[in-house]
């Protein structure tokens, strides 16, 4: 393994409830250890308050350098009064969803938060507020909490057909946007997940409605292996297999043998294995060690990594853009308008220069 994925197992072991205290403790102590690695991949994972609460929580906080104490404590505290802070949005976003009659479950991050998961509230970070809305609901939801303080909208550039949710809403007042969504994946994907069911099948936490345990885990691995290409890059996350952990996901063998009936599940779940000893009992079949092999040699030779990473990159940019044209009349528009504003500007500041 190169310093990524030694970066990486080290991450692992700390986020790791398994992970033997004395094997992390000797591990760490090592003056060689990297611990700007950690900062670095962990800052890239969203996993730094994690790491701090984690480390912690097992008793091995005086092993690392003082000033990284003081820098990851300030990250957790400032994370923490955030979270504390969107928490009570969750309530009143659900509160007034609730006055108007619209069914209605919060997603991942504010989920995981509302239910109480993690044994500090500072451990998890968060971005947006997703929430699933029935779809016929979705339009009324959107005007309502708009007129009750998220009066600004961050939209598309163009129109997204049958995107996975409708334009961010923001308040001044509030620290996160909202997101409603009568999707959850893209549009290709729909049929891996049943809105009705998650919204039907639904449980209340802290008065808080979130999808039940197992709708919960398949979102999170099906939003990270699809909506934001793991599945494709054949990359590990390290933050929604450390969600999967807190909620004890690994520990429910038939369910694992349901995610192990799809190949997202399976390359998900292989990459898991690699790194945590959670996920040790799951037995491979023959397209998870093919995955497992290919993402081993991909982080033992960082030049073929790279290479990999970008030819996938550009072959994705390059169809996902071509589809777009193809199929969508007001991103063709897009790229004919924004083509000429920007040769016209190039014209212009090229005349004002010789001026």
């Amino acid at each position: 393994m190169d310093n990524l994925a030694t970066t990486y197992q080290h991450i692992a072991d700390i986020l790791s409830f398994e992970t033997p205290n004395s094997k992390l403790e000797k591990t760490i102590s090592e003056p060689t250890f990297d611990w700007d690695a950690i900062v670095i991949e962990g800052s890239k994972h969203l996993v730094l308050p994690t790491i701090y609460c984690r480390l912690k929580a097992k008793g091995l906080l005086y092993l690392l350098p003082e000033e990284l104490i003081l820098y990851l404590e300030e990250i957790t505290n400032i994370n923490r009064s955030r979270n504390l802070r969107i928490l009570n949005q969750v309530h009143t976003i659900s509160q007034i969803l609730n006055q108007h009659n619209i069914d209605h479950v919060f997603l991942k991050g504010t989920a995981l938060l509302a239910s109480g998961y993690y044994n500090d509230e500072g451990e998890r970070m968060i971005g947006d507020i997703d929430i699933l809305v029935e779809k016929s609901e979705v339009y009324n939801a959107f005007d309502i909490l708009k007129n009750s303080g998220y009066n600004k909208t961050f939209g598309f550039a163009y129109n997204k057909k049958d995107f996975r949710h409708l334009d961010r809403l923001i308040s001044e007042n509030e620290l996160a946007a909202i997101e409603l969504h009568t999707e959850l994946l893209n549009k290709r994907h729909w049929p891996l997940m049943n809105m009705p069911s998650i919204l039907n099948s639904k449980k209340i936490n802290n008065t808080i409605p979130i999808p039940n345990t197992h709708d919960l885990s398949r979102h999170l691995i099906l939003s990270w292996q699809l909506n934001d290409k793991g599945h494709y890059y054949n990359m590990i996350s390290l933050k929604s297999i450390y969600d999967l952990i807190s909620i004890e996901t690994y520990k429910d063998k038939n369910y694992i043998d349901t995610l192990l009936n799809s190949k997202y599940g399976q390359s998900y779940l292989v990459l898991a294995k690699y790194y945590f000893p959670e996920f040790s009992d799951i037995t491979s079949n023959n397209f998870m060690t093919y995955r497992g092999f290919f993402h081993k040699m991909k982080m033992s030779f960082k030049p073929l990594r790279v290479v990999i990473n970008y030819i996938k990159l550009i072959t994705i940019f390059i169809t996902s853009r071509l589809h777009l044209i193809y199929t969508n009349k007001s991103y063709t528009k897009h790229i004919i308008k924004e083509k000429f504003f920007e040769e016209n500007k190039s014209f212009q500041e090229l005349l004002i220069s010789r001026l």
